[in-house]
């Protein structure tokens, strides 16, 4: 079969489906004509009735059918508040000297968080205070902060360093 004729046949079969009606139990009956073919003729809306009122769906619903209700207006979203969370690991980077101070930590699973650390934050080995120059990349710390879940800043709150620090389970 040549490729003419295949589309030849694609051709025929698509214009016999178009013919076929789709709707079977719909039929249209084509109005009784009248005699008056004057369009002049046709009765006209009243004069004390507004056009747009002809078109306008009625005041009162159907019976058997309910109104839909109102849409209720939409509700602001909750404020987001910061969260504390601890995380354990080493210090990958220590940059005292930016503002605000920040540090590096990167856990077992190599995943590092950046977090800044503020003046007020405690820093501490053991018993002793420690600042946060003192922090070399390689130490064990457990670092205790805020995530502020609008805008994703971390703000530790404090840090432990040392081996009983980096033993606390971490948790992001």
């Amino acid at each position: 079969m040549s490729r003419m004729t295949r589309l030849f046949g694609i051709l025929v079969l698509g214009l016999t489906l178009m013919a076929v009606p789709c709707f079977a139990e719909e039929s249209v009956t084509p109005a009784a004509p009248t005699g008056d073919s004057d369009p002049a003729s046709a009765p006209a809306a009243p004069a004390d009735q507004d056009p747009a009122a002809l078109i306008a769906p009625p005041e009162e619903s159907p019976e058997g059918i309910e109104a839909v209700p109102a849409v209720p207006a939409p509700v602001a979203p909750p404020a987001l508040k910061p969260i504390t969370i601890t995380f354990s690991g080493e210090v990958a980077s220590v940059a005292a000297s930016e503002t605000p101070p920040m540090i590096t930590i990167q856990d077992r699973y190599g995943v590092k968080k950046e977090i800044s650390v503020p003046e007020d934050a405690k820093i501490t080995a053991g018993t002793a205070s420690k600042a946060l120059a003192d922090l070399k990349a390689g130490d064990k710390v457990t670092v205790e902060y805020t995530y502020d879940v609008a805008t994703g800043k971390r703000t530790a709150q404090t840090i432990g360093v040392g081996e009983a620090a980096a033993a606390a389970p971490a948790s992001s």
